[in-house]
């Protein structure tokens, strides 16, 4: 796995799982990603019908420019019968580690916040 090694350690370190990207983004120099379970109660994906959120977090490294670094940290599931995606973005690694704890209670209080019932047409949510 290439690109951001001491990053992808740490992760390692805080209970995450990595493994390859196999998507092979063009201009991206780190083919790997990390996910874990989060232990902040939440419900459940529709979908998925898990106990817990997985947090999965995605670095980047510009081919162009290496000194140029990007980490995201999302949450995503199906609520309502709608697909969320919910993100923080343009992260550096090392504000990754300062602000993880953080960032994963914020998502995880704004999946919490999106209402589980399906919303019919003009109703308000």
């Amino acid at each position: 796995m290439n690109g951001l090694p001491d990053l992808r350690d740490w992760l390692t370190a805080h209970g995450f799982r990595v493994t390859t990207n196999s998507l092979g983004l063009p201009g991206k120099a780190c083919d790997w990603y990390a996910y874990r379970r989060s232990a902040i109660p939440a419900r459940s994906c529709e979908c998925n019908d898990r106990q817990t959120m997985q947090l999965v977090v995605r670095p980047y490294i510009n081919i162009d420019i290496p000194e140029w670094s990007s980490v995201e940290v999302d949450v995503t599931g199906e609520a309502g019968g709608v697909w969320y995606k919910l993100q923080a973005y343009s992260l550096n690694p090392d504000e990754l580690r300062e602000k993880l704890p953080a960032i994963e209670d914020a998502l995880m209080a704004a999946w919490n916040a999106i209402p589980a019932e399906k919303q019919t047409q003009g109703e308000l949510l």
